[in-house]
């Protein structure tokens, strides 16, 4: 899956999301109008560099707050940089409802804010047509992945 970085009006993919990174780094001082597409839900890369309440020791305290199907589902989207749609997280915990799903994910957004780190800030949900179906995506927020990084070294 390609990471697409918005720059003013123009999108540009990136293969990983250390490309796509190593790109918001350099844009950084780019003086650029910060315009979005209508009706757009890109992953703003942006937006989560300088801003982020996560920190290594909100995200150790976290991992020690999680458990069971939130772990998993943590784990799985910390091991895949591409995302896991609705269905695959479902197949993985074993759920048979996006409903189920979604009170997993509710629940690791609130341990999320128990530790002090924004809770819109843990997980991206995008939407996808996969195969003719409409499906969501989700993925972990860089800054996320970052601190979650410090604390699994």
């Amino acid at each position: 899956m390609a990471f697409k970085v918005w720059i003013g009006n123009v999108a540009i993919e990136c293969e990983t999301a250390a490309d796509a990174l190593e790109l918001a780094k350099q844009a950084e001082g780019v003086a650029v109008p910060a315009t979005k597409r209508p009706g757009s839900k890109a992953i703003d890369l942006f937006a989560s560099q300088g801003e982020s309440r996560w920190t290594e020791k909100r995200a150790k305290d976290f991992f020690a707050l999680i458990e069971g199907a939130q772990k998993k589902v943590i784990d799985t989207l910390l091991a895949n940089t591409e995302g896991k749609t609705d269905e695959q997280l479902r197949r993985l915990l074993s759920l048979s409802t996006g409903r189920a799903l979604g009170g997993v994910m509710a629940g690791a957004t609130k341990n999320a804010k128990k530790v002090g780190a924004d809770p819109n800030d843990l997980f991206v949900k995008k939407k996808v047509l996969i195969d003719g179906k409409k499906q969501k995506e989700y993925f972990l927020t860089i800054s996320f992945r970052n601190a979650a990084s410090q604390v699994q070294q």
